[in-house]
């Protein structure tokens, strides 16, 4: 079947009509690309489609610098020169607030870093066993369960890339028995320099352990060495143990240090979150003796970066070991300022109505609420619940545009106006697009 495909939509897919005008989607492809594609995944109103011959390319589609990139699922843009990747990110992302109804024009689309390529802090591979030879793969977007067999990374550090080299080559020369080993995690402080490596198998043991610590421990900047057992090869229920150096690893940004523990969640572009949290702060417009509330801080990244003005911070989280590390990042970095509080942020937002928030400049100013949710975005109850409460201002942070318009729509219900909205392209080469909002009363 040939197509013309239109135009990219979120999720990493270019969108074309068949001749008997039904709606196709194709990953990997370019606005303007000609194809010969096959249909591979029916739907009720649209169907999936793969490219079975590129008949004459877009003139916007460019040579892939990864040569793993037609078949490898972490990279759906590569195809297309970084300039036009932003261009079309930002015509994705106002479409996204259209079809939402959102009566508001997004500020042009910024580059959260002037690196495209390399800025990865963390990711997570996958062995695979051939002819007795293990090797290191990642998803492959066309196949549920299938992989592909890569040699390097072209979003992670020429050193994350230099561990795999070495561990590949280790194991395949003195370990006899792999099928124990599932995965492989690398984590980066790309401000220090520190390395953290996880080693994840689906048996208690782990082969040849002695040799692959001597091994890994004498590459420059590998800090931390962790052994974690999946049982069933399943991510939930896993336990670890250290296997060398420091529990922990530091990432920098700007003037704040912060620890980053195994079970902890950190941007994944830490070049860009300078800029992601630069735009928070000036949505914010933290004056002295104001409070902030932190809802879904995480490990307080957001909160301590905010806290140099605020009378005080006070985060919310429901993930124990985040809360562990936000305390400590407030002690790392001498903020005196900051509370973090270990509950469920729905429960929280329910009882904000008879909490007796710290008053705030002047003894009256409402908090400033700061909103960085999952990709799910946020429940009606809780929207309803933080709209209901006294507050000075609203900023919401998201990384899923779509649940984010959702969830906007709601906040207008209660009287509250999108008054700007600041895309950011925090993952080049990926469909992936951050923003941050500002969110006022109607007055």
């Amino acid at each position: 079947m040939k197509l013309k495909i239109e135009k990219l939509i979120f999720e990493g897919f270019g969108l074309g009509h068949s001749d008997d005008g039904r709606t196709l989607f194709v990953r990997k492809s370019v606005p303007g690309d000609e194809l010969e594609v096959k249909i591979i995944k029916e739907k009720k109103s649209f169907a999936e489609a793969e490219i079975q011959e590129l008949i004459k390319p877009s003139d916007i589609r460019i040579k892939p610098e990864c040569p793993y990139s037609d078949k490898c699922g972490g990279c759906e843009h590569m195809n297309i020169s970084y300039e036009n990747q932003l261009r079309l990110k930002g015509e994705i992302f106002n479409e996204t607030l259209s079809r939402a109804k959102l009566n508001i024009k997004a500020e042009p689309i910024i580059a959260g870093s002037k690196s495209d390529l390399y800025y990865r802090n963390s990711i997570r591979f996958f062995f695979i066993e051939k002819d007795g030879q293990i090797s290191f793969a990642r998803h492959n977007y066309l196949y549920e369960n299938g992989f592909v067999e890569v040699e390097k990374c072209f979003l992670q550090s020429e050193t994350c890339n230099g561990i795999l080299e070495t561990l590949k080559k280790y194991i395949n020369e003195n370990i006899e028995d792999k099928k124990s080993f599932w995965q492989l995690k690398i984590r980066e402080g790309k401000q220090t320099g520190q390395f953290m490596v996880e080693l994840i198998t689906h048996f208690d043991d782990l082969p040849g352990e002695k040799g692959i610590v001597e091994c890994l421990k004498n590459i420059d900047g590998i800090e931390s060495i962790y052994h974690v057992v999946a049982p069933n090869r399943s991510l939930k229920n896993m336990h670890r143990r250290l296997l060398f150096g420091s529990p922990i690893i530091y990432e920098k940004i700007g003037k704040f240090k912060f620890q980053i523990s195994p079970e902890s969640f950190f941007q994944t572009n830490s070049l860009g979150v300078k800029t992601l949290y630069d735009t928070i702060k000036e949505f914010a417009d933290v004056k002295i003796g104001d409070t902030v509330l932190d809802l879904y801080c995480g490990t307080g990244t957001i909160g301590i970066y905010l806290s140099t003005l605020a009378k005080k911070v006070i985060g919310v989280e429901l993930v124990p070991e985040a809360i562990r590390d936000a305390k400590d990042n407030a002690k790392i970095n001498h903020i005196s300022n900051c509370e973090f509080i270990c509950t469920d942020v729905s429960k929280y937002c329910d009882s904000l109505r008879t909490t007796n928030l710290p008053a705030g400049r002047q003894g009256h100013q409402p908090p400033t609420i700061i909103l960085d949710p999952p990709r799910a975005g946020l429940s009606k109850e809780i929207v309803q619940n933080i709209s209901k409460t006294k507050f000075k201002r609203i900023i919401y942070t998201s990384c899923n545009p779509a649940t984010f318009a959702r969830d906007i729509k709601v906040f207008e219900e209660y009287g509250l106006n999108l008054k700007k909205v600041q895309p950011i392209d925090m993952f080049p080469q990926t469909h992936h697009i951050e923003c941050v909002g500002l969110l006022e009363l109607v007055k």
